[in-house]
């Protein structure tokens, strides 16, 4: 057990509690105003320790901004595209509110007040609590801070946007469109069009596709590489566990990519730049053919609606979403699920319409009441 000590300053009588930590090294707390105050902290150090709850206060004095750089150093396993930006949602969203501020003191009251002010769409909000959440996580595993402040803080709900998939005519149109823009057809841009809408690639795993990965004979596209963009310059990744996968291609497909392989060796990719011979990029695509193709009638498409499409044109061929799940290389058909709901509601009609047909040529059919 500790004891409590009264002592004088300038400011009258006050109280200190000498305990030991459970290192057994010996510490302190002053400036208690009563007697009562400081054995009541006493009983509750002796009672957290007995807990296994005993937080040593030295290591919470640390400031926020300090300990958002011990966490981020600490995380090895990011990628580089997404260390950039939580970097900028560090330096540009939590340190300059937060940065200041004792690991000891930050309350939930002060961090719910910090993210009901933060600007943006409920999307990015949640993003940023997400970073200082997961940094204040290690801080509670690391015995400075009792519990996370940032924890099930009041967040204003994202709502989700309809998605627009295109029919199989609209591609063909889109398609066409690309192809007879600035020589896109001789480029195979308009089978980048029909590998997005029937691949369901993101268009870093298109723009990462090497000759190798097309697999002709089989029929399949290897997604063994991504490209992303990191601080303005393109970089090659290799995809997560579950989005590196095998995509089947259709038939007709095999075709237009047969005619774009040509002349490639191995490791040149599969979709260039019209002028150099490394991966096309995606705002190059966009402003000399995409674009100007989708303003024909599909104004403000972009290309990851393709995935979109590519998702819709499945379900539509009677795809399962265990099936949609691989070919779009979501981490689990729960994923796929939640983002393509609406697209599964047909489904829960069929198997109505089935179990019904099939219960009315067994008994059940007895069991109802008969039609006067």
């Amino acid at each position: 057990m500790g004891s409590v000590e009264s002592y004088a300053n300038g400011q009258g009588k006050r109280y200190r509690v000498l305990y030991r930590r459970p290192d057994h090294g010996q510490t302190q707390k002053r400036g208690f105003r009563t007697k009562k105050e400081a054995e009541l902290f006493l009983a509750s150090v002796e009672l957290d320790k007995q807990r296994g709850a005993y937080i040593d206060p030295s290591k919470a004095r640390v400031a926020l901004g300090e300990w958002m750089d011990v966490w981020l150093t600490s995380r090895t396993d990011m990628r580089a595209t997404t260390r950039t930006r939580v970097e900028g949602i560090i330096r540009n969203r939590i340190v300059p509110a937060l940065g200041s501020t004792q690991l000891w003191s930050l309350n939930r009251l002060q961090v719910q007040q910090w993210a009901s002010e933060l600007p943006g769409a409920p999307d990015s909000v949640r993003k940023t609590v997400n970073v200082l959440s997961s940094a204040l996580r290690l801080a509670v595993e690391d015995g400075r801070i009792v519990a996370n402040p940032a924890q099930r803080l009041k967040l204003p709900k994202a709502v989700k946007s309809g998605k627009r998939y295109l029919t199989h005519d609209q591609v063909a149109a889109l398609a066409t469109e690309v192809g007879q823009r600035s020589n896109g057809s001789a480029l195979g841009y308009d089978v980048v069009i029909l590998t997005l809408a029937y691949c369901g690639l993101r268009w870093g795993e298109l723009a990462g596709l090497r000759a190798m990965d097309v697999d002709l004979a089989r029929a399949r596209l290897e997604i063994r590489q991504t490209i992303v963009a990191d601080k303005g310059y393109p970089r090659i990744e290799p995809p997560k566990d579950y989005e590196h996968r095998s995509v089947a291609i259709p038939a007709f497909l095999v075709r237009g990519l047969d005619s774009v392989l040509q002349g490639r060796t191995d490791d040149q990719p599969a979709f260039r730049g019209a002028r150099t011979a490394v991966h096309l990029r995606n705002h190059v695509f966009r402003n000399g053919w995409f674009n100007p193709a989708a303003a024909i009638g599909l104004e403000g498409l972009t290309p990851h609606e393709l995935r979109h499409t590519a998702a819709s044109l499945a379900v539509s061929a009677g795809a399962n979403v265990k099936a949609v799940q691989r070919m779009l290389g979501h981490a689990s058909a729960a994923v796929t699920l939640d983002v393509y709901a609406d697209l599964f509601d047909d489904d829960l009609a069929s198997v109505a319409t089935v179990l019904d047909q099939r219960a009315m040529q067994t008994n059940v059919a007895n069991l109802l009441p008969r039609r006067p």
